[in-house]
């Protein structure tokens, strides 16, 4: 008998060929990402403490020892069961984060997310779980999906009925009966020969990116329809011309993301509009200040006056050009203080050296722009100077974005990551100690939360360094490479 657990319920929803690939081709499985596995198990531990005097089971969901412990604990009538874990006789299995004891005979199941919303699979995962619970016997009233409050703001300790939402979707679930076809439908599946393999832009993606997504696309170009059409367009134009651009007619390509990508793609050649360079240089105004911050995020709020999720800088890079063909200054901030908000000492650097004129470049505005919003919320004795930083800031990424600039090799993207080695070759990551936010971020994190040795923080510090750096001065070359353009 095949076991059916709710995660592979939702893949079985979201793509047959997908679980078909989980349940028989273990070559295949990718690996996990940890640090997305200890963020929910670090939640899931916290939404247990908000409702505490419960029993846990510690058996595996998948071990009949569980459902032993499971219906031990329902028959001593205890107020939370932690991982209620049941089966029904055709297999289907699940672990509740937590059943709730209504003491009248019935039960509420809480899903706890470490979403600040549902998202639309969850209500598939919990539609599994009453089905489940429903089959083997227990009376379920009430489902309801517990995600972090996106509008707590900590103060001191950790308040665990501030930090949690509770969602009553209830009425929003798959009935009994959609859950039963489904799960039949994805039986008969499994019960059937390999699928071969799917590719859509829309359903790959859908819900989450499909785990096996780098098996199926594996022969799609680097640069395909999927890069230059959105969405369902894509999906239409792949499923009558396939992958390969160079198959796709004119007037199909008239419906493209960015008019002109395909074109410079087929035939090799860049994109110049000095119009739209000199639109954005003359904008500018010395001294020119470029800025780059690295942050972690972490699902629960780390410090005073901050909200789960919330982006954190602890550094910043700043080169600065006093005038046209002056020397550059390189200025930064980088927290040293394992635990301690990084923002306060960060805001008060920065103020100091901007300056009060003169543009401040950024590459993805709303990245940096967000951040000063954010800290001039939480620490207004500074909003004022952040604010003004705010307005005098431009965004380097809208010349490229809007093809100003564009080379073929950039894939249609015009990110910093794709743009800077498109224009500036002899500049790369790849060398570094660090390659990119992500990588930072993570190392950072590590840092902050105690789990580095002292060489290990030596190394990540220097790193570090070195990679903000890079991404100021990277934008400084990007603008020469403007200015250059422009004088040809």
């Amino acid at each position: 008998m095949i076991k059916i657990s709710k995660s592979d319920y939702v893949l079985g929803i979201k793509c047959p060929n997908a679980i078909w690939f989980k349940k028989y081709r273990k070559d295949l499985q990718p690996e996990m990402n940890q640090a997305v596995l200890d963020n929910g198990t670090a939640v899931g531990e916290l939404a247990c403490d908000r409702f505490p005097g419960g029993v846990r089971i510690v058996a595996k969901p998948w071990e009949d020892t569980a459902i032993t412990q499971t219906k031990s604990a329902i028959s001593g009538n205890v107020p939370f069961i932690y991982e209620a874990t049941l089966s029904t006789d055709t297999g289907e299995y699940c672990a509740v984060d937590i059943l709730r004891n209504n003491n009248d005979g019935t039960w509420d199941i809480l899903e706890v997310k470490s979403t600040t919303e549902p998202h639309d699979y969850h209500y598939i995962d919990a539609s599994f779980q009453r089905y489940v619970f429903t089959k083997c016997g227990i009376n379920v009233r009430n489902c309801f999906i517990m995600t972090l409050n996106k509008e707590y703001v900590r103060h001191g300790n950790l308040d665990l009925e501030q930090l949690f939402a509770l969602h009553d979707v209830t009425e929003d679930l798959q009935d009994i009966e959609t859950v039963q076809h489904e799960i039949e439908r994805i039986r008969a599946v499994l019960g059937g020969t390999e699928l071969g393999i799917a590719i859509s832009k829309v359903k790959c993606n859908k819900f989450y990116e499909c785990p096996y997504k780098h098996h199926c696309w594996k022969d799609v170009p680097q640069y395909s329809v999927f890069d230059a059409f959105k969405g369902a367009m894509a999906d239409k134009v792949y499923s009558e011309y396939g992958a390969d651009l160079s198959n796709v007619p004119a007037g199909v390509r008239a419906n493209q993301s960015h008019p002109g990508d395909i074109e410079a793609f087929l035939k090799n050649t860049d994109v110049i509009n000095k119009d739209i360079l000199r639109d954005f240089t003359n904008g500018l105004r010395w001294p020119l200040y470029f800025l780059d911050y690295e942050s972690i995020m972490s699902v629960v709020p780390m410090f005073d006056n901050s909200r789960p999720y919330q982006q954190i800088c602890f550094q910043f890079s700043l080169h600065v050009q006093r005038e046209p063909g002056a020397e550059l200054e390189h200025y930064e901030y980088l927290h040293n203080e394992s635990g301690i908000d990084p923002r306060p000492g960060l805001i008060k650097k920065l103020i100091e050296i901007i300056g009060n004129a003169g543009s401040v470049i950024v590459y993805n505005q709303i990245f940096e722009q967000g951040r000063n919003t954010e800290m001039a919320r939480d620490f207004p004795e500074y909003a004022e100077q952040l604010n003004a930083i705010n307005a005098r800031m431009v965004d380097l990424l809208i010349p490229f974005r809007a093809r100003g600039l564009y080379r073929p090799c950039q894939n249609g993207s015009a990110s910093i990551k794709q743009t800077l080695p498109a224009f500036v070759p002899e500049m790369s990551y790849e060398n570094l100690g660090i390659h990119n936010g992500t990588e930072a971020s993570d190392q950072f994190m590590a840092f902050m939360t105690g789990k580095q040795t002292a060489e290990q923080t030596k190394e990540m510090m220097a790193n570090l360094h070195e990679y903000c750096g890079q991404d100021t001065m990277a934008m400084v070359r990007l603008l020469e490479v403007i200015q250059k353009v422009i004088k040809e």
